[in-house]
C-alpha cells in the first residue's frame, strides 16, 4: 500500500453537498503522523508486547526470600541502609536506595514493588530492537525485540523485586549507546555510554565482563574504519564508568565470600537453560544466533556480525574461568545481562528469512516454544523456582497462608517466636502479609536486623528474661512438623515448655504455625 493510500485511509473525504474535502488541521494533523511513525518504528511493537507480557500476573506470585529481603531493607531509614551496606549486600546498595524512595512514594504491595523491574525490562526490549537495527536492519531489530520479550526469564525477572532487570537494562543500553557513539562520535554519546557502564557496575559486578566484548568490537571498528580515536574514547568512557562504580565494586569484592559462596557448581549447559527459563528456548536462541552469524560472514555486514558475536560470547569463558576457584560466578541469574546480545543474534537468524510472513511464522514458533516456561514461571510459587527448568532448589513457602492463620485468631498482646534459619525470611514474610494492626512482638529478639545493620536480628542470650508474660505466643517454623518446640533453640524451647502449652498446630505450604497458651 502506498503512502498516499495510507493517508487517504486515515483521512476519508467528507462529502458535503459536492464541496471539496476539508483539510485536516490542528492537533489531529500532528497526531496521525506521530501514530504512524510509532507503528512503523522498530521498537514500538516489541516493547508494547514486552509490557503486556511482563505485566501479566505482576502481583500474583507469592513474594519469596530475595524479594522480602528487598522490601525489608528498602523500608529502613537511609542511615540504617548505609550501615547495613558496610556489612553486607553492598552490591545491591544502589538498588536498595532506589527502592527506598520508590516504596516511600508507592507503597510495598507486590505489584508496586515489582513495577520498577517491569519498566526496566520493557525499556531493555526497546534497546535490544534499536541495537539490532543499527547492527543489521529494521527486520532484524523487530525480530530481536520480540525474541528478547519471549524469553521466559526476561518477563519472569521483569517481575522480580531485585536488581536483575536493571542489570539487563544497563547492559542493553550500554551496547546501544556504544553503537551510537561509534557511528557518530560525540563526547556526550560517550558520556552516555560511561553512565550505562556505571549502572552495570553498581548493580552487578559480574556483568562488567560485557566490556570485554565491547572492547573487541571497538577494536574491530577502529581497524576497519581507521578511527583509532575510538579506542581512546572507549577506554576513557569504560574507565570513567567503572570509576563511578568503584566503591561498590571494591566493597562487594570484600563481601563476596559471604554473598555468593553458597552458589553450587552446575554444568555450563544446565546454567544456560536456567538463564533462559526454558530448554527449548535455550536451544532455539542459540541455534538462531549461530545462523544469524554464519549467514552473514560473506556479506558486507560480516564485521558487524562478528562484533555482535564477540559481545555475546566473550564474557562466558571469562566468567567460567573466574569460577574455577572457591566462588562460583557462573550462575543463571548472573548471566541474564547477556540475553540482549543473544536476542540480537537470534533476531539476525530469523531475519535471514527476509519475507515478513516467514519472519512472523518464525516468531510464532519461538512464542510457542516459550509457552511452557512462561506458564511455569507465573505460578503461585514460581519466584522461588529460579532453577527452572531443572528441579526446585528448595520447597515453596506460603507466607500469605501462614499470615491468614495468625490473622484469623490474633489477639492483642500475642507474642511470636520464629525458629529455623533466618534466610528463609519466614518472619518478615508473614509480617509482610499481615494487616498493620496485627503485629505480635518477637519475644526473643533482643535487637532487630535494622538495629544491627544486618539482614537478621539478634536473639536474647537469656530467653527467660525477654518474656513479658504474654498470654499467648505464635511459633513459626519454615518446615512441616507436629512438634513445633523441637524446632527452636534449646534454651528457648525449655523456657516455653515450662511456661506454655501447645494448643494448636496448623500447617501452611512449607510453614508450621503453632499457638501456645500460658499455663495456669
Amino acid at each position: 500500500m502506498s503512502d498516499r493510500a495510507v493517508a487517504t485511509d486515515a483521512h476519508p473525504a467528507q462529502i458535503d453537498g459536492g464541496s471539496s474535502p476539508r483539510p485536516v488541521t490542528g492537533p489531529r494533523r500532528q497526531l496521525v503522523p506521530l501514530a504512524r511513525r510509532l507503528a512503523l518504528s522498530v521498537w514500538f511493537w516489541p516493547t508494547a508486547f514486552a509490557a503486556l507480557v511482563v505485566g501479566w500476573r505482576l502481583g500474583s506470585p507469592e513474594m519469596w526470600h530475595d524479594e522480602l529481603v528487598t522490601v525489608d531493607v528498602a523500608t529502613r531509614s537511609t542511615g540504617q541502609i548505609r550501615g547495613m551496606l558496610a556489612n553486607v549486600d553492598a552490591v545491591h546498595g544502589a538498588y536498595y536506595l532506589f527502592m527506598h524512595g520508590w516504596t516511600t512514594l508507592f507503597g510495598t504491595g507486590p505489584a508496586a514493588v515489582r513495577l520498577p523491574s517491569a519498566l526496566a525490562m520493557t525499556l531493555a526490549t526497546a534497546c535490544v530492537a534499536l541495537a539490532a537495527r543499527r547492527l543489521f536492519d529494521h527486520r532484524t531489530g523487530v525480530a530481536a525485540g520480540f525474541v528478547f520479550a519471549l524469553v521466559p526469564t526476561v518477563t519472569r525477572f521483569g517481575q522480580e523485586t531485585r536488581s536483575y532487570a536493571f542489570v539487563v537494562l544497563a547492559a542493553a543500553a550500554a551496547t546501544l549507546f556504544l553503537l551510537r557513539a561509534l557511528e557518530r562520535p560525540a563526547w556526550w554519546r560517550w558520556a552516555a555510554y560511561a553512565l550505562a557502564v556505571a549502572g552495570i557496575g553498581l548493580v552487578n559486578v559480574v556483568a562488567l565482563t560485557l566490556l570485554l566484548g565491547h572492547g573487541a568490537a571497538v577494536l574491530m571498528h577502529a581497524w576497519r574504519e581507521r578511527r583509532w580515536w575510538s579506542l581512546a574514547w572507549f577506554a576513557l568512557a569504560a574507565a570513567g564508568g567503572a570509576a563511578i562504580a568503584a566503591p561498590v565494586i571494591l566493597r562487594g569484592m570484600k563481601q563476596a565470600g559471604r554473598q555468593v559462596s553458597w552458589i553450587p557448581d552446575s554444568s555450563p549447559w544446565t546454567v544456560w537453560e536456567q538463564a533462559y527459563g526454558s530448554t527449548l528456548l535455550a536451544v532455539a536462541v542459540t541455534a538462531l544466533a549461530a545462523v544469524g552469524v554464519l549467514t552473514r560472514l560473506r556479506r558486507d555486514v560480516a564485521a558487524r556480525s562478528v562484533s555482535a558475536a564477540l559481545v555475546a560470547v566473550l564474557p562466558l569463558p571469562v566468567i567460567l574461568l573466574a569460577s574455577t576457584g572457591d566462588i562460583n560466578y557462573f550462575f543463571s541469574k548472573y548471566l541474564l545481562f547477556l540475553l540482549p546480545a543473544w536476542a540480537v543474534l537470534a533476531g539476525a537468524g530469523i531475519a535471514v528469512l527476509r519475507r515478513a510472513p516467514l519472519v512472523a511464522v518464525a516468531l510464532v514458533v519461538v512464542a510457542a516454544l516459550s509457552v511452557p516456561g512462561q506458564l511455569a514461571l507465573r505460578g503461585e510459587y514460581s519466584h522461588g523456582w529460579y532453577t527452572y527448568p531443572q528441579a526446585r532448589a528448595f520447597k515453596p513457602l506460603s507466607y500469605s497462608q501462614a499470615a491468614r492463620l495468625i490473622e484469623a485468631d490474633y489477639q492483642p498482646g500475642d507474642g511470636l517466636v520464629a525458629g529455623g534459619p533466618w534466610w528463609w525470611m519466614h518472619e518478615p514474610g508473614v509480617r509482610y502479609y499481615l494487616p498493620a494492626d496485627v503485629a505480635p512482638r518477637n519475644v526473643f529478639e533482643q535487637r532487630s536486623a535494622a538495629q544491627r545493620h544486618e539482614l537478621f536480628g539478634a536473639a536474647c542470650a537469656n530467653p527467660a528474661s525477654c518474656l513479658r508474660d504474654e498470654p499467648r505466643i505464635w511459633v513459626l517454623l519454615p518446615t512441616i512438623t507436629d512438634a513445633p518446640l523441637a524446632g527452636l533453640p534449646k534454651k528457648q524451647a525449655a523456657v516455653l515448655t515450662e511456661r506454655y502449652e501447645v494448643v494448636r498446630v496448623n500447617h501452611a505450604t512449607g510453614i508450621t504455625v503453632a499457638l501456645l497458651r500460658r499455663r495456669g
